[in-house]
């Protein structure tokens, strides 16, 4: 269920720019910031696990390193051909 939440004291600066956030998007200005709190929270959650997220992406490194192929080649064997002409 949903509940209301009452706002006091909103700049008018402030509250000029959500509505015209909210229109640009086309939203109303209740439904713009119930999106920009929902992002709030979800990056703020993301934030509160920063050691997860970095083992879970030296995790997919290494076990991306037996993917690896090295060309051994020189640059000059990969560009051009036996007579000097671009691949």
């Amino acid at each position: 269920m949903s509940e209301v939440l009452t706002i006091k004291q909103v700049p008018p600066d402030l509250k000029r720019y959500w509505a015209e956030e909210a229109k640009r998007n086309s939203r109303s200005v209740n439904k713009e910031i119930l999106r920009l709190l929902e992002e709030e929270r979800i990056r703020r959650e993301g934030s509160a696990r920063p050691a997860k997220d970095i083992d879970r992406i030296v995790q997919a490194a290494r076990s991306l390193q037996g993917f690896a192929v090295v060309d051994q080649r020189g640059v000059d064997e990969l560009l051009y051909d036996k007579e000097g002409m671009p691949k």
